[in-house]
């Protein structure tokens, strides 16, 4: 494997995990204005609906943090292993980031986008960041080539 991609795959896996921590701090925040949020006499997060969508948001964030974590063991193995693992957390993560960052909007509605709230600076982080070393699509399908090699 050239020293340029192993170059590339580990600044996948710190982005990844960069992407877990910017995603953390969204759902954090947006728990606690759902909390603080009240309508219909009642704060916001008491509502079945909006309890589901942060409990996807976790999930999608801890299902990122394990591909970060596997791409940052990988470092150092063979370069198959190593591409792979880093090419599945970048895909993950960008994915993730999307989901997260735009659920965390919507359930703070307007005041989401604003530059009062951290929420809008960690969505432009995270959509910057999805486009780093290669867009999603890409890292999908470079993941795709590694793990099923053409057949000839």
């Amino acid at each position: 494997m050239p020293l340029v991609e192993k170059v590339v795959d580990r600044a996948l896996a710190a982005l990844a995990a960069e992407c877990v921590g910017c995603m953390r701090s969204m759902l954090d925040q947006t728990i606690a204005y759902a909390l603080q949020r009240r309508q219909f006499g009642q704060p916001i997060g008491n509502f079945q609906v909006l309890q589901h969508r942060m409990v996807d948001m976790y999930m999608a964030i801890e299902e990122t943090a394990a591909l970060a974590s596997l791409a940052a063991e990988a470092i150092d193995n063979q370069a198959a292993d190593q591409a792979a693992a880093c090419a599945a957390a970048k895909v993950k993560a960008g994915e993730a980031a999307r989901f997260v960052g735009q659920s965390a909007i919507q359930i703070h509605g307007g005041m989401g986008m604003t530059d009062e709230l951290a929420i809008g600076h960690y969505f432009r982080r995270t959509t910057t960041l999805e486009n780093e070393f290669g867009s999603t699509d890409y890292h999908l399908s470079r993941y795709t080539d590694l793990i099923m090699p053409k057949m000839s």
